[in-house]
Formats: structure tokens, sequence, C-alpha cells
């Protein structure tokens, strides 16, 4: 019976990814086959593949979740996201070739329309995945009660952008065919329930943390570490593309460092639901914030103590002070690596890792007590008091070799 429900669940999967794939394929080709000079459109094709290249992930997760965790409705989030979003792609590439052909075919004003109001999509699927992840199931009816909030939200907001008059999105010169002169314009506040709505999804998960399983809390820790990637490939394409605010154009380091950076939330989702152990993401995580700190840190006394040797050495010696001053620097800042890492690693683990920090201070503890203890009894006593704070072990036996034995 489990094989005759599973079976067509699986295949419908297949079929959305497959879907999903061939729309993203087809936006990519009419984008690329699109004028590139084109002042009607501002999409190009970097910054689609770097925008399409994560859903088509969602879609192949979200089959690999249907087919091994069929109970699990995040795989079904997944692969409806991917495909929402792949016709709002191919709307784009219909919308980018057809406008800059003359005459312009309606069809290409339809396909703007189309993806200017569908990008408000983008918005729903992640939200509604962070308030189901890892398990598939709501926290409880309060938070069913927000999903439902989140999702009316987001169909009012799609209705308003259908009509709101103003330029379709992507498409600067294009007005909005289906604007009503009776609809005022709204600004960026009526988005600002998206904040509101991604601060309580956050919120479920720091609650899923603190109430769920181990397993559970190792799954949180990878989809952590996938945001912290994605914050980092944020921060890079502010500082590798000057032009990102003025006209959107983004660098080609940029598109690639975003398409995976991106792409690692739905590989991290994947992961978390389908594999059943998760040791080794404990350390992963761990280390990424230590050294993440340890770099930031780094960074900042590097651009201090340039700036302050060179201001202070150019009174000295003008023409070498820059040179003298980069030297120095880095030389501090290669001093200051081992210490700085060091109190990093006890700060991330007193404040992320507590277990893992207790059961450390357990051992030292331990370990100070026994060169002063001469009592085998009393050794023994305090070994299996360490072991149970710190491995938790369920049974527990002590084998001591003899003098004279082998």
């Amino acid at each position: 019976m489990t094989r005759a429900r599973t079976v067509p669940s699986s295949w419908l999967a297949v079929a959305m990814a497959a879907a999903t794939a061939g729309c993203l394929a087809g936006s990519l080709i009419l984008i690329a086959l699109g004028d590139p000079a084109s002042e009607r459109s501002s999409i190009r094709l970097g910054e689609g593949l770097a925008l399409m290249t994560p859903w088509l992930a969602f879609a192949i997760v979200g089959t690999i979740i249907v087919r091994r965790r069929p109970g699990n409705r995040i795989g079904w989030l997944c692969c409806t996201g991917g495909l929402t979003v792949s016709i709002v792609a191919l709307s784009v590439g219909v919308a980018t070739y057809g406008l800059a052909m003359v005459p312009t075919p309606p069809i290409a004003t339809s396909a703007a329309w189309i993806a200017h109001t569908g990008s408000i999509t983008i918005v729903a699927f992640p939200l509604l995945i962070l308030f189901r992840f890892p398990t598939g199931h709501a926290l409880g009816r309060g938070w069913r009660w927000v999903e439902v909030l989140t999702v009316i939200y987001v169909v009012v907001l799609m209705a308003l952008v259908a009509v709101e008059p103003m330029p379709l999105l992507g498409f600067p010169t294009t007005p909005n065919p289906f604007a009503l002169g009776s609809i005022r314009r709204f600004d960026a506040t009526a988005f600002g329930p998206v904040a509101v709505f991604s601060g309580l999804a956050v919120a479920s998960l720091i609650v899923r943390f603190r109430q769920g399983s181990i397993l559970e809390r190792r799954q949180l820790r990878l989809l952590a570490l996938a945001s912290v990637l994605v914050g980092g490939a944020m921060a890079t394409m502010m500082l590798t593309s000057p032009r990102l605010m003025t006209d959107g154009q983004l660098s080609t380091l940029t598109v690639l460092i975003n398409a995976i950076a991106f792409t690692s939330v739905p590989a991290a989702i994947g992961i978390a639901i389908v594999r059943d152990r998760l040791y080794d993401i404990d350390r992963i995580v761990n280390r990424t914030l230590v050294y993440g700190l340890v770099s930031a840190i780094l960074a900042l006394v590097y651009g201090v103590t340039v700036i302050g040797l060179t201001g202070l050495l150019a009174v000295l010696t003008p023409e070498a002070s820059s040179t003298i001053a980069t030297a120095a620097s880095t030389l501090v800042v290669a001093a200051l690596f081992r210490p700085v890492r060091s109190r990093a690693q006890v700060a991330i683990d007193r404040r992320f890792d507590r277990e893992r920090y207790e059961a450390s201070r357990s051992i030292e503890s331990f370990a100070g007590q026994v060169r002063a203890e001469v009592e085998l009894d009393a050794i023994l006593g305090d070994l299996r008091l360490v072991a149970e704070r710190t491995v938790h072990p369920t049974t527990m036996a002590c084998w001591i070799r003899r003098p004279d034995s082998r």
C-alpha cells in the first residue's frame, strides 16, 4: 500500500522538476537571444543565471526528499516553489526577447506583466519552508495561523502589484498594461510585513532548536551554515558590484558567488532531511563561525593599523610610509592570529556550543584532580561523573590492568 501511494507521488515530483528545468533553460535561451543593448529590459544573462540556479536546485532537492521522505512536506514546498519561480522566469525570458522586437508582440507585454506580478512569490516559498523545516510540520496551531497570514499577505500584495500604476519590474520603460487609475501607487512600506514574517520564521527556527532533538538541532545548524554563506555572498555583492545600486548590474564574480551561495540553501535542506546522521555538521559550523569571526577581527585590525601607521610615518618617511605600514600591519596580523583564534574558539563554544564547552571544562577539571588523587576508588568515582557529564553513556565499565600482566 505504501509503495502504491509513493510511486505516483515520486513521478509527479520528477515531472515538476523536469518542467522547472525546461522553463529555466528556455528563459536563459530567450534572454541570451534578446538584444543585450536594449533599454526596455534590465535583465541580463548573468543576473538570470544567478537567480535561476538556486530554484533549479530547490526542484531537484524537493524531488529527492519526496522520494526518500514522502511524509515530509518540505519536499513538495521545494518542488512547488521551483516550478512557480520557473514559470515566472520563463515569462521574463519571453518578455526580454519580445520587447526587443519591432513591432513588439502583445505576448511580450503580457509576459512582462506575469513576471512583474509573479515575482512576489519568490518571497513566499522560502518563508513557508522555514516555518516547517526540518520536520515538514508546523510547530502548533498558532504557527499554522502565521503561515495562513503569510499566504494571505502574499496574495494581497500580488493583487496590488498587478494593478499598480508603475513600470513593470525589470522592464523600466514598459508601463503596467492593467494599471487602475483609482489605485494609489504604494511605496516600500507595503513590503514592511515581509520583515515581520521573516522575523517570525527565524523565531520558529529558534523555538525548534530549543525544543528539538539532537538530530533536529544538527539539521538546523546545517541550514544556519548555508545562511552564513548567503550573508557572505550578499556582502561580496556590495563590494564587487559598485553599479548595483544605480543600474542593477552585477559583476561576473558576484554572479558566480551568489549562484553558489544561494544554491547551498536547498543543498543544506536536502542533506539535513535525507541524511539520518549529521555527526560532522557541528564541527563544520563551529569552524565556520570561528574563522569568520577571526577574519573579521583581523581585517579590522589590519585596516586600522595600516591607516594609523601610514599617517604616523608620513611625517618621518613620506616616501616609504605606505610600504612600511603595510609590512608592519601584516606582521601584527600574523602575530595576533593564534591568540585571536584561541579566544574566538572559547567565545564561540561558550555561546553557541555550550555542551561542548562544559564537557571540555569537565575534562580539564578531572585532569587536575587525577594528578593529586591517590585513591583508586575516588578516581573511578570522578571518572564516572565526568563520563556521565560529557558523553552520556548508557552503560559504563572500567577495566584496570594488573601490574604483573602483559
